[in-house]
């Protein structure tokens, strides 16, 4: 192997490395190759094809002649324009809020019933004279409590439900 390698000649520049000339040999030859093949299946541009238009801030002028005001669509339902709607919306607003107060009174009790099961004890709970003694054991209790917020929360979305069928948004509830 060594004597084949010292018989070929060494080609190299004077002061430039012999990798370097090399790899950019290498690199020439690469780039011409690729240079030199064309895709035979795909012509350049056919003539089905269509040209694409580009856009200019002309095309896009405040007071264009060729730009048409966009026209009404008739078909689709207006939400809660009329009087109707709106009263409807007051009403059901204020339902939504005597339940969501009922909601987080119910999620407070639980949240101190627990308190209470897992020993936690408020200093308060002898001066609340206006709480009355409840005999029913504390599972019981929270079971409920647990009850009755998922009714209000059924009551809660029925309302939003109801809200959303007759075309009022979700934004006027609040």
């Amino acid at each position: 192997m060594a004597l084949i390698l010292d018989s070929v000649p060494r080609i190299s520049l004077p002061g430039v490395p012999a990798r370097l000339v090399f790899s950019a040999c290498l690199l020439l030859a690469g780039a011409a190759s690729i240079s030199a093949q064309q895709p035979a299946d795909s012509p350049s541009h056919t003539p089905d094809q269509k040209t694409k238009k580009v856009w200019t801030n002309d095309d896009f002028a405040p007071g264009s002649a060729n730009v048409a005001p966009a026209a009404k669509d008739e078909g689709l339902p207006r939400h809660s324009t009329d009087q109707a709607n709106a009263q409807l919306a007051s009403q059901l607003r204020g339902k939504l809020e005597k339940l969501q107060a009922h909601w987080k009174v119910a999620g407070q009790q639980l949240d101190e019933l627990k308190r209470f099961q897992a020993g936690e004890l408020s200093g308060d709970d002898g001066r609340q004279l206006h709480k009355r003694y409840n005999r029913a054991p504390i599972p019981e209790q929270i079971a409920k409590l647990e009850e009755k917020r998922k009714h209000l929360q059924d009551q809660i979305e029925a309302i939003y439900e109801e809200a959303r069928r007759k075309g009022i948004l979700p934004g006027e509830l609040r």
